[in-house]
């Protein structure tokens, strides 16, 4: 069984043999808080349904869970989705919250699965608690059709990706800046150069490359960024796009693509960029690392970024190298298969 708020577009009983479950979730009200009491719901619910193995991804509500639910009969695998208590859209009181429920989550004595090494070594160093390592899986992309681009306002290797929820710790607003930053140079270098320099194209003006950003502006930091930057003509928002084909053929006409995501784990928006063949600017953090290793361009700040698009013609000779090294990690390591066959023994095992 899988739950699934009852909002999500899709809407079958069942996906692949799978039982879709669906229950209720305010988030439209009350934003991320939302994911806890939904959460609780859904823990509740299996508990009752007498399910032999709850799979909790995120430990904020498990904590709770455990101290209020009867898990005698049920017992609780907890993946903790990297280090919840360093998220920028929580206020310091909040973290404090959030760290102490990852304590209280490494010392209940129910079993943890990780999603990244670097959590598995966290996690023993500061509470002394085991933890397995499943990571996420991806497949591989192999037809492209550039004709999905079409109602996204793009032409093939002609704009910059971006496909991330609007938080603080994914660092869009300094993507976003870096970007701007790098068309104003560029604006100032044409000014300077002769009419064949190199960043003209044939009309003598700027290449059309854009900055598309793939995203829910639902809550405030995604309106307080849609309404600061919306109007340019070089950045354009498009909302959740849930069609897998149209994703991938976004992700693999792409020129780079920006991975600001920086709060722990592997992310699955990162394995599916590798998959599609994509050229990866990824935030420098240790997770990040963990997974491109040196097939990727990292940066820190904006300057980083403007950089490192002002350099381009220094890079692009790298990409079909990483691209190449990328693709091999996502069959070797991030395959679904043997991801699948792991949480199969795993879960068999607790059993």
């Amino acid at each position: 069984m899988v739950y699934n708020p009852s909002f999500h577009p899709f809407q079958d009983d069942e996906f692949q043999k799978v039982k879709i479950i669906r229950k209720p979730s305010p988030e439209k009200y009350i934003g991320p808080a939302a994911n806890y009491l939904y959460d609780f719901i859904c823990i509740r619910d299996a508990i009752k349904r007498k399910a032999d193995i709850v799979l909790e991804c995120g430990y904020a509500t498990a904590v709770p869970a455990l101290k209020i639910l009867n898990f005698s009969t049920t017992k609780l695998l907890i993946n903790p989705d990297g280090m919840e208590w360093q998220r920028q859209k929580f206020n310091s009181f909040v973290r404090r919250i959030i760290k102490r429920a990852e304590n209280n989550m490494a010392k209940s004595g129910h079993k943890l699965v990780c999603d990244s090494p670097e959590l598995v070594k966290y996690y023993k160093e500061k509470y002394n608690a085991d933890s397995f390592y499943i990571p996420y899986g991806a497949e591989i992309f192999n037809n492209p059709d550039e004709k999905k681009l079409s109602d996204y306002k793009v032409k093939p290797f002609e704009y910059y990706l971006v496909i991330a929820r609007f938080e603080p710790e994914n660092n869009l607003r300094k993507i976003i800046q870096g970007f701007l930053m790098s068309r104003s140079k560029e604006r100032l270098l044409l000014n300077e150069m002769l009419p064949d320099g190199e960043l003209e194209n044939n009309d003598g003006e700027l290449p059309e490359n854009k900055l598309l950003i793939i995203s829910s502006t639902l809550n405030h930091y995604g309106h307080e960024l849609f309404r600061k930057f919306s109007a340019n003509p070089d950045i354009l928002f498009t909302k959740d796009i849930f069609d897998q084909r149209i994703l991938d053929n976004l992700r693999y006409y792409s020129r780079a693509y920006f991975h600001g995501h920086s709060a722990g784990g592997t992310n699955p928006s990162l394995l599916e960029a590798m998959s599609a063949g994509e050229f990866i600017v990824a935030h420098d953090n240790i997770f990040n690392r963990n997974i491109l290793k040196d097939n990727a361009l990292y940066f820190s700040n904006e300057t980083d970024i403007s950089k490192i698009l002002l350099s381009e013609n220094e890079w692009m000779h790298k990409k079909e190298a990483f691209v190449k090294a990328n693709l091999n990690l996502i069959e070797k390591v991030y395959s679904w298969e043997d991801v699948a066959d792991k949480y199969e023994n795993l879960l068999k095992s607790l059993i």
